[in-house]
């Protein structure tokens, strides 16, 4: 009796279950994507599983943390010089007795860092030989000063303040001829110019 042939079997599931995980060799069964053994992905061949349908994009670039540089404050300098012109302001004015004061001559200017929060400006006292930050006391000494004539204040900004500590012959501003208030704090600029004593300008200039 002859023998019945056996049911044939469709090509593509011959192939499909000849097939084999190149990273685990288990079967792949039932045309599925991923092995069951190692999770190999038979669609991309590769052995990682994607992680979302989105995967195969390259991650979004993720900005650095914003480090703020911090800005430098400015620095000021105090020129101080013999001034001629307030120099003959303060002679119009002055008493008659006082006309035969001189005017010193060859005196370089002074270059002064404003180093310090609270400047003093004044003379030298004999006495305890402590001098304010501007000294007025070196050659040529300024009569006119007072000990503690003056102080330039520090401000938030970064600017500058103008305050008369009640001097004997007051402080004026940018060759102005009535002084101001003492204990008032005056704003200064850029440039601006302090004038005590007799002859002494302070000009304070921003770096």
């Amino acid at each position: 009796m002859p023998t019945a042939p056996a049911p044939s079997t469709p090509a593509s599931a011959s192939a499909s279950a000849a097939e084999l995980c190149p990273d685990c060799g288990a079967p792949r069964e039932d045309l599925a994507r991923f092995c069951e053994g190692c999770r190999y992905d038979f669609v991309n061949r590769t052995g990682t599983v994607p992680l979302s349908p989105l995967s195969h994009l390259s991650p979004p670039e993720q900005s650095s943390p914003r480090t703020e540089v911090p800005t430098a404050s400015p620095t000021w300098t105090a020129t101080v010089r013999v001034d001629h012109d307030h120099f003959a302001r303060v002679m119009a004015r002055s008493e008659p007795e006082d006309q035969g004061l001189y005017f010193p001559t060859n005196s370089p200017d002074l270059h002064i860092p404003l180093t310090r929060t609270v400047i003093t400006i004044g003379r030298r006292h004999r006495s305890s030989g402590e001098p304010p930050f501007i000294d007025l006391d070196s050659d040529p000494e300024d009569p006119g000063v007072s000990h503690e004539h003056a102080l330039l204040v520090q401000q938030p900004d970064f600017t500058w303040s103008l305050i008369d500590k009640g001097s004997t012959n007051g402080t004026t501003v940018n060759g102005a001829e009535d002084p101001i208030s003492p204990y008032v704090p005056v704003p200064l600029k850029d440039g601006d110019r302090v004038h005590v004593g007799l002859w002494t300008t302070i000009t304070v200039h921003r770096d």
